[in-house]
This record gives C-alpha cells, structure tokens and sequence, in this order.
C-alpha cells in the first residue's frame, strides 16, 4: 500500500511564548527529513476572542454592523497565518517545504502536541503567503496528534455504587428546525440494558435563557431513562449564545464581539535553533 507523504510538525513550549517545533517530512519515495526551529509567539487575548466570537457567533447574526467585524478578524486571521508560516519554513525547514507544496493535496499534515501546549498555537490558521490558502483547507487531511499515543491513559478507579458520569451534548445550529434533542438521545439509551441504565448518570446539555444561567434544572432526575433523562445547567453555553432570545439579541452586539476591525497584539517572529 502507498505511504501518502506526512508533514509532521511537533511542537514543545521551552519557554514563555517560546515555541520549539520539529518538522518532519516523510512517505512513499522520500527520504525522512527534519529541521527545527525556535521562534517566540503569544496568542493574544483580543484574537483569541475574536477568532471565538468568528466561529461561534457570527454565523447566528449576521446582521450590520457584524459582516464589517467578521471582515476585521479574517483579515487578522490570514495574517497570523502567514507570519506562523514565516516562523516555521525558514532555513533547512525551507527547503522541505519546498519538495512538498505541489503534493500538498495529497499531504498528511500532523500537529503533534502535549495537552498543555494544544491551544498556545492556532496551527489551523497556518497559510502559505504564495497560495493564500491555509494548510487545513489544502492538504488531504490536517490532524492534531499526541506525542505519545501508544500509551495507555491512565482511568480512574469506579468506586461502588457509583454512576459513570456522561455529559450528552448535541448539536442543533438551526434550533427548531434541527431534529429535536431527545430524538438523539434516545436512541443512545434505547441501546442500553435496564441493568446497564442503572449503572450510568446522563446529563444533557441544553441551552438555557441567560437569565436561568447557574440555577439547577427543575426535575433532575438521577436515573437515565429515554423520558427522563437528565439535564444539566447550561453554564457552558455562554461561551455558544449569548442572549435571551434571538430577537432580542440582533438589537445589540453579541457578548464578547469585537467592537471593530482592528490588529491586535499577537507577536511572532523567526530564528532559528
């Protein structure tokens, strides 16, 4: 079987905002090549809402002033891109690039992390200045991985007579005219022995008006059961929907919206090791 070529980029944190990353190339008729680079970079706070508010939000109201400040962040998104992209292919890692940006859309790309490093980096932004084009939206597959994944995590010990906890969490975009939340969820405990329902504690989380936000559901129910499921406090979906209603939410910016296209202080720059 044909090895498709693999980008494997791996990153460790040696610092604060300072990122050392090992690129990889290797497959079917290439010799395994690597290079390393170090370069200083900080996910600012202002992109991080921004980018959270693009993906999130914007698409449920896309009303003036929104398509404006939707425009700002893609922008910033594009530039974070191609500085990342500055940062890693210089040097030897340059020249790897090279051999493989016209096989790019047969490419595996690996992003390969610890838990702790997994979001100080936006590798989904990384975009070639030459195409304009990120790396994601090219190449066959772009894939985040552990650095370790032969090893066995480690479970927690059941202590008897304890429920295992499941939080259920569906996804419905279009509200009303997406298939009702308890169509989903009870097919998963119509699967389910009434020995094997009594071992286990659903949750399920539902978007809640904001002004029901951190008070408990009426009717907990602690046994799972395809009419009696139970639910959990919402206390998520602030960061998903952020308003009572949706009429009332076009009348105002949604929490969090950036108030305007502007740059922001996210920094990165080359050197190399």
């Amino acid at each position: 079987m044909t090895r498709m070529p693999t980008l494997r980029l791996t990153q460790t944190d040696v610092g604060e905002d300072l990122h050392r990353v090992e690129i990889a190339l290797e497959g079917e008729g290439l010799a395994r090549q690597t290079a390393e680079v170090r370069f200083p970079f900080r996910f600012a706070d202002d992109d991080q809402r921004g980018l959270r508010w693009y993906l999130e939000e914007y698409l449920q109201y896309p009303q003036e002033p929104h398509p404006k400040i939707a425009a700002g962040v893609e922008q910033r998104m594009a530039a974070i891109g191609a500085e990342l992209f500055g940062a890693i292919f210089q040097g030897d890692a340059r020249d790897l690039w090279a051999m493989l940006r016209e096989r790019l859309e047969e490419t595996r790309v690996e992003i390969v992390t610890g838990v702790r490093e997994a979001t100080s980096i936006p590798w989904e932004l990384l975009r070639d200045p030459k195409t304009d084009v990120p790396l994601a939206l090219r190449a066959r597959s772009f894939v985040r991985a552990l650095p370790n994944p032969a090893e066995r995590p480690t479970l927690p010990k059941p202590r008897a007579g304890t429920p295992l906890r499941i939080l259920l969490v569906i996804c419905r975009p279009q509200g009303r005219d997406d298939v009702p939340f308890r169509s989903v969820s009870a097919r998963i405990l119509k699967s389910l022995t009434e020995e094997a329902r009594a071992a286990f504690d659903l949750d399920l989380l539902r978007r809640r008006p904001s002004r029901h936000w951190g008070k408990p559901c009426a009717g907990r129910k602690t046994k799972a059961s395809p009419t009696r499921s139970s639910t959990s406090t919402a206390m998520a979906a602030s960061s998903t929907w952020s308003g009572s209603s949706p009429g009332s939410a076009r009348k105002r910016r949604p929490r969090n919206a950036p108030s305007s296209p502007r740059s922001s202080s996210s920094t990165v720059s080359a050197s190399r090791p």
